[in-house]
């Protein structure tokens, strides 16, 4: 509920200031310039550690369809080449969108020829092959505190790409269709997450893999992983991209490099696009642990994206009350009226709760509940997740920074 609300603040906000093309851009609406900077340069950490994301995950696939054929390090390098080529010769969003078809059509099969073969299977792959087994389903359970954040902090990564809907709704060619397509974008999340989740869990319990994929048997995985692999590769090159553009554009805007290929404008979309990757490979050799990496992104940077700042963009719509702009001229007049007051709002936000509009009280209350939600998170998670990496670096589970170790078993 909380990712729709977000993903409704964030896709449409351009239609009420139309200069935003970034969660930076609201940033600063909010609080100036230098949320501007450091909001934005939280956000490329949030894509660039996405399509690292993307990098470990296709490396998992490569290692799960060769039985670990080669160093894991060298799958993530490959990869990371591939997100490069294919990242950098496209540099407008709508050219790289098939890509985004291609993956959400593929990992849907995949997932579901997983489910569906779990459905099928008397007992779990990795549970005993003969005798009694015990599942341990719970609806409820047994957790500590830094167990439960840690799954907090992956589901929010899974549905957490609220601060992308700028650049989304930027490029649609009709950006007032954007409520529907995010309707419609989660509603299909939600309904496959849910059923999924209780296919495998319900047949497969304690011996349920990370990734999930690996759930049904070795063959199975390999058969899940081939059809998945074009689409994890697929998140690597679209948020590569992403990252990319974002500082592409934030080094040239008003500059006549951004849209002429100039010299200029190729070093630094090709130097852009070589640094995100470059990052990407780096984070994933330091944190190589599947679970543990997703719960780190969605725990550290997320929450600012997710539940933070379109939080803090409620409290700013109740306090001014804006409307869609069609116009320059009224866009104009807006950023001027708007500006010598642009320190109050957040009490002009209290004030109108008080007032005892109904509505107001209730965005009121929705956008601080996201505020401190979004906190708490940051800090239980953040903490919960370094003891999760900690523990599983004493525990041996990988050999250490860059490892050669099979991560898909």
């Amino acid at each position: 509920m909380i990712s729709t609300i977000a993903g409704y603040l964030c896709g449409n906000a351009r239609q009420y200031y139309p200069h935003m093309h970034s969660i930076a851009d609201a940033s600063e609406l909010l609080f100036g310039k230098g949320a501007r900077e450091v909001v934005g340069f939280i956000y490329y950490l949030y894509l660039a550690m996405t399509a690292g994301a993307g990098l470990l995950t296709t490396s998992v696939a490569f290692n799960a369809l060769s039985d670990h054929g080669a160093c894991t390090t060298v799958f993530v390098g490959v990869t990371s080449i591939a997100a490069f080529l294919i990242g950098t010769g496209f540099r407008g969003l709508q050219k790289v969108a098939w890509i985004s078809w291609v993956g959400v059509a593929v990992i849907f099969i995949a997932i579901w020829t997983t489910a569906i073969t779990c459905l099928t299977q008397s007992r779990p792959a990795a549970g005993p092959a003969s005798g009694p087994i015990d599942l341990d389903v719970r609806a409820f359970p047994k957790t500590t505190f830094p167990e439960a954040m840690t799954a907090i902090s992956n589901q929010l990564f899974a549905v957490g790409a609220s601060a992308t809907f700028f650049s989304i709704s930027a490029e649609m060619k009709h950006p007032e269709k954007f409520t529907r397509a995010l309707i419609c974008g989660q509603a299909f999340i939600v309904a496959t997450c849910v059923a999924i989740a209780t296919i495998v869990y319900a047949k497969v319990g304690q011996y349920l893999a990370s990734p999930a994929l690996g759930s049904a048997g070795p063959l199975i995985k390999k058969v899940s992983y081939g059809i998945a692999l074009p689409g994890l590769l697929a998140t690597a090159v679209l948020y590569s991209h992403i990252a990319a553009k974002y500082c592409f554009v934030r080094f040239l805007r008003g500059t006549r490099h951004l849209q002429a290929n100039t010299v200029k404008h190729w070093v630094v979309w090709v130097g852009s696009m070589l640094v995100t990757v470059v990052f990407g490979f780096v984070i994933v050799g330091m944190v190589p642990f599947f679970s543990d990496f997703l719960s780190l992104v969605g725990a550290l940077v997320n929450p600012i994206f997710t539940n933070v700042v379109p939080g803090f963009m409620l409290l700013f719509y109740v306090a001014r009350k804006p409307v869609k702009v069609t116009d320059t001229l009224a866009i104009l007049r807006r950023e001027q009226s708007a500006a010598p007051q642009q320190q109050h709002w957040l009490v002009e936000a209290m004030a109108a709760c008080r007032k005892g509009e109904w509505k107001d009280a209730a965005m009121v209350a929705v956008g601080a509940f996201m505020i401190l939600s979004g906190a708490f998170i940051i800090v239980g998670g953040t903490y919960s997740t370094i003891l999760s990496i900690k523990k599983s670096y004493d525990d041996g589970l990988i050999g250490g920074v860059f490892s050669c170790v099979d991560n898909s078993t």
